[in-house]
């Protein structure tokens, strides 16, 4: 097994960055599974048992100029990693301003991501920082678990407010319940004038109580949320 992988745009290096980051504020470890053209981040936990099923695709030609790999064989040309996501976005965060960054495969003490960074100097001394990330190498007969999973046809799309305003919402209910449940209401229909259509603010749900509103407007405005909050105590 062989991968090897540069990253010279900064943007591209960023946003791996972030989806990495991303990734490691949802779970401790997950799967990286990498194909000639493309990165997966698997996690399959068992949903009927509370756990947590993530699947993020990533295009190697998004974020890589130069990308190498060879899987177990020429039939699975793949390779399963069993990483932890957090010793990757820390590593990655350190070279955020690298001229190149190179990410390898290799096996030191225990396999390893190997990712070494070319650092801007003023001087004619080039300086590199590498960070050792241990891995573990999935045996083949665990991949079939790891596999996209099957998603139903989805009968309504809900366009959402902002993330950030969804978070700061979240964060203030957090010490209210275990749970919260964001629950919308009924989709009015459009209004008849061809510019003019209803905006809906999702209602936001802790401890059984709800909020929503609906308003019109020639040029609509920014998607807004509003909460509502009643605490009980039994």
């Amino acid at each position: 097994m062989k991968f090897r992988g540069k990253i010279i745009d900064i943007a591209c290096l960023n946003h791996f960055t972030r989806v990495v980051t991303t990734i490691s504020k949802l779970t401790k470890m997950c799967v990286l599974r990498l194909t000639p053209d493309n990165l997966f981040f698997v996690l399959s936990g068992k949903v009927a048992n509370g756990g947590v099923s993530m699947w993020c695709e990533l295009s190697q030609a998004n974020f890589f100029d130069e990308y190498q790999m060879e899987g177990v064989s020429s039939e699975d040309n793949e390779i399963c990693l069993e990483v932890t996501p957090e010793n990757l976005s820390r590593a990655l965060k350190t070279v955020q301003n690298a001229k190149a960054v190179k990410v390898k495969l290799t096996k030191k003490h225990c396999p390893c991501f190997t990712i070494a960074a070319e650092l801007p100097t003023l001087s004619s001394v080039s300086r590199v920082v590498t960070h050792d990330v241990p891995v573990d190498v999935i045996p083949r007969r665990l991949w079939h678990e790891f596999k996209e999973p099957s998603m139903p046809d989805f009968d309504v799309s809900i366009y959402l407010p902002p993330l950030k305003t969804m978070k700061n919402i979240v964060d203030r209910m957090k010490n209210l319940s275990n749970f919260l449940a964001m629950t919308p209401p009924r989709m009015a229909a459009r209004l008849r004038a061809g510019t003019r259509r209803a905006w809906w603010r999702p209602g936001w749900t802790s401890g059984g109580c709800s909020s929503s509103s609906w308003g019109s407007r020639s040029t609509p405005p920014r998607p807004c949320a509003t909460s509502s909050i009643r605490a009980s105590s039994t």
